[in-house]
C-alpha cells in the first residue's frame, strides 16, 4: 500500500469514527445485527467481506465464519480438491464449510489462525507442500 494513501484513509477513517459513531466504533457496532455490522464496515476504504468478517470476529462483535483473505483456498482444498479461479466463490465455500463449527468465538477465532498459519506454512497457493502436511491423508488435494 501507497504510505501517503494510507495515511489519507486512517485520517477519513479516524474522522468517520469520530463524526458518524461518537468516537466509539465498538459500542454502535455492538448494537447491530451481524449483517449489518459486515454492512457498516465494508462502508469504510479498503475493507471488504474478509476484513468486515475479521474484525467483526476479532472484535467480538459477531461470531461469523471469517476466513483468512490471503488463503480462503486452504478450506477448499482440504474438503474438495483444487479449487479453482473465482475468489468470491473459494471464499464464500470456505465460509460455508467453517459454519458447521459452534458459533463461538473461540471456535473460530481458532478456526481462523489454524487457517491462517496452515496456509502460510504449508499449504502455500502456487506450491503447497503436501509431503510435509499432517492433513495429507485426509486431503482432497493431495490425494
Amino acid at each position: 500500500m501507497v504510505p501517503k494513501l494510507r495515511a489519507v484513509r486512517l485520517k477519513e477513517i479516524a474522522s468517520r469514527v469520530q463524526n458518524e459513531f461518537g468516537g466509539d466504533l465498538h459500542a454502535a457496532l455492538a448494537r447491530l445485527s451481524a449483517e449489518q455490522v459486515r454492512k457498516a464496515l465494508k462502508t469504510f476504504p479498503g475493507i471488504g467481506n474478509p476484513g468486515a468478517d475479521r474484525i467483526a470476529l476479532f472484535a467480538r462483535l459477531s461470531p461469523l465464519a471469517a476466513v483468512p483473505s490471503a488463503c480462503p483456498y486452504v478450506l477448499v482444498r482440504v474438503l474438495d480438491g483444487p479449487e479453482g479461479d473465482q475468489y468470491s466463490a473459494i471464499y464464500a465455500a470456505a465460509q460455508r464449510a467453517l459454519s458447521t463449527l459452534p458459533a463461538t468465538f473461540e471456535a473460530r477465532i481458532r478456526a481462523y489462525l489454524l487457517l491462517a498459519l496452515h496456509g502460510r506454512e504449508l499449504c502455500k497457493r502456487s506450491r503447497p507442500l503436501c509431503e510435509r502436511c499432517p492433513l495429507q491423508p485426509h486431503c482432497a488435494f493431495a490425494n
